[in-house]
């Protein structure tokens, strides 16, 4: 019986070694390429996340401060606290309490309290509370005192001598003929600031120009130093009483490399706890962005686990694929042995290698997908928080124009026509910062339980039509109303309101240049999915939507207006409005010219009109 040929077995199996060596070279190698390259696609993707991050950041700061600068130079003109500075007395102390109190609750501030020229406390908002009134305290050791009665105005934060809470300063000194008679102070609480960051699961702290940290998203970072201070900053801030009692020990941050875009490498203890015995840290990419206005600088944290994963997932999946691409060549080297068993195992092959790379695309897909919808939900939320406090934006400089209106009556009969200039020119300035908030700044709250009712569609559109009458008679626009009485939808009335008038504007700026200025508005009843509801048209005879602009109108930001014409926000609010009363809102074009926009809302005829 003749015997197998040994020496072609023998010479395989010398090959066997080498091929094995090689196997695991090639391997490692891929591995070791996909992880450096996925792993830098991560860190370039969290530092664009942490530069988006970081101006949010410094917006929210600087928003959180900017509503109460005109409070000190605006209390330091009340003729009542220049009266009680020239000639302190209780009973113009009790009228100025009562006045800075007053004036505190409607700013929502913290305190708001005058300082004479000594530094002493002659009124405060918080007279009424023994145990926290500024009234009778010195603070002439404190920095924004020494600023503002050298430069004429402070900035400051600091741990609250007297009510020990934390809070930002705003100085500005009362000017007369005979000098720098006083000043008065602001106390911002920036404290909702840092719990907006603490609920939203961020890693951020700010620190001063000596590296304590006195606003963070975790408590255990707040009135730590980056670094160990040195003895003489030490004996500076105890001077000062800035950060009170708190021992300022050091962060334990340890820093590594320097990254691309001044992002560096860094790592901490456990954010919830002090620093472990057993030296367990956490590592993330540290990126900072300056306030040079307060002096200080703001950081973000990014956590640099997701980076691992992703990485380490790159790696695994290079290997695989590298041991997937030799498992096919030795099975094609079985080929000789069997075809049916190549064919079989290559099939097998095939569909396993195409169930991984479906795998693997969708993954990346959904990954893409989740990223943009991060960062437009940012976005939106972001812009969401800014306009919550519209009203409050706006009953500040209402109640400042009040003031100032009072003070200037008595300054004009007292004959003091460069103070009463200056309040004039305040006042015009406050009248401008309303009518910038009211011409951008949209209902962009997040989603609240809104007061969902039946609201009768002709009496939100005279209600819309109310509003923008002047402009209608000026631009000399007909109006073709086909609204019926009955015409009930289940909604929000204001809200349905702001839809209208954001589509009524709209297209009035569409007609800007038409010869026949028309609207149609017109409502009937329709069928929707079996269920009964009411077709809302608003018509106009502009120019109509471009086949481009179709499918882009309703995106945030989108719009087709001059550069500093409109925000692009209109149609989406409107939109996101109108889906949530549980409707559709459309534009078409009409077939002889102009645009038309279609709102469909459930008929709500059974619940009585408002």
């Amino acid at each position: 019986m003749p015997q197998p040929p040994r020496p072609a077995i023998n010479r395989r199996r010398r090959n066997v070694g080498p091929l094995a060596l090689a196997l695991v070279v090639v391997t490692g190698l891929a591995a070791w390429g996909a992880h450096r390259w996925a792993e830098a696609l991560a860190l370039d993707d969290l530092i664009v996340n942490g530069e988006q991050r970081l101006g949010l950041y410094a917006s929210s700061i600087r928003n959180a401060v900017g509503r109460y600068d005109y409070l000190p130079a605006l209390t330091t003109r009340d003729h009542d606290v220049l009266a009680l500075l020239a000639a302190p007395s209780d009973a113009q102390r009790d009228v100025v309490n009562r006045r800075l109190e007053e004036a505190n609750a409607t700013a929502g501030s913290a305190a708001l309290y005058v300082v004479d020229g000594g530094g002493l406390a002659l009124a405060s908002s918080n007279w009424r509370d023994p145990a926290q009134s500024f009234v009778g305290q010195r603070y002439n050791f404190r920095p924004y005192f020494r600023q503002a009665m050298e430069t004429g105005s402070g900035r400051y934060f600091g741990i609250g001598v007297t009510t020990g809470q934390p809070g930002y300063f705003l100085s500005h000194a009362a000017q007369t003929d005979q000098g720098v008679i006083g000043l008065a102070v602001v106390k911002i609480d920036l404290e909702p600031v840092q719990r907006d960051w603490a609920a939203g699961g961020e890693r951020v702290l700010v620190t001063d120009d000596n590296g304590v940290v006195f606003l963070a998203s975790h408590a255990a970072w707040k009135y730590r130093a980056l670094r160990p201070l040195p003895a003489e900053v030490r004996a500076r801030l105890a001077e000062t009483r800035q950060y009170d009692r708190s021992a300022l020990d050091a962060l334990g941050l340890r820093e590594g490399p320097l990254m691309g875009g001044g992002a560096q490498l860094v790592s901490l203890p456990a954010p919830d706890s002090t620093p472990n015995p057993d030296g367990q840290r956490h590592a993330y990419l540290m990126q900072d962005r300056a306030l040079p206005e307060f002096g200080w600088t703001i950081r973000f944290l990014s956590d640099l686990e997701p980076v691992r994963t992703q990485a380490n997932a790159a790696a695994l999946l290079a290997a695989l694929a590298v041991l997937l691409l030799a498992t096919g060549a030795a099975l094609g080297q079985q080929r000789r042995q069997t075809l049916r068993l190549q064919r079989e195992t290559h099939a097998l092959l095939e569909r396993r290698v195409a169930e991984r790379t479906a795998e693997l695309v969708a993954a990346n897909r959904v990954l893409r997908e989740a990223q943009e919808e991060l960062v437009q939900a940012g976005k939106l939320a972001a812009l969401g928080q800014m306009s919550a406090a519209l009203a409050h934006e706006i009953n500040q400089p209402l109640a400042a124009i009040r003031t100032f209106v009072a003070s200037t009556r008595i300054l004009a009969e007292r004959g003091e026509a460069a103070l009463v200039q200056s309040n004039l020119a305040m006042i015009g300035d406050l009248a401008e910062r309303m009518a910038v908030i009211s011409g951008h700044l949209k209902d962009f709250a997040r989603k609240g339980p809104a007061r969902v009712e039946a609201v009768s569609v002709a009496r939100a559109m005279n209600h819309a039509l109310t509003l923008l009458a002047p402009r209608l008679r000026e631009e000399d626009i007909a109006l073709d109303i086909e609204i019926p009485p009955d015409a009930l939808v289940r909604g929000d009335a204001v809200r349905l309101e702001q839809v209208f008038v954001n589509l009524l504007r709209n297209a009035a700026d569409a007609m800007a240049d038409a010869d026949d200025r028309r609207l149609s508005l017109s409502a009937a009843p329709v069928t929707d999915n079996g269920a009964a509801a009411w077709e809302i048209r608003i018509r106009d005879r502009g120019t109509g939507i471009a086949d481009a602009d179709q499918f882009r109108l309703f995106d945030p930001f989108f719009t087709t207006k001059e550069v500093g014409q409109g925000l692009g926000l209109g149609l989406s609010l409107s939109y996101g409005i109108v889906r949530d009363f549980g409707g559709g809102l459309r534009a078409e074009n009409n077939p002889d010219g102009g645009a038309c926009f279609v709102i469909r809302l459930p008929d709500a005829k059974e619940v009585s009109p408002p």
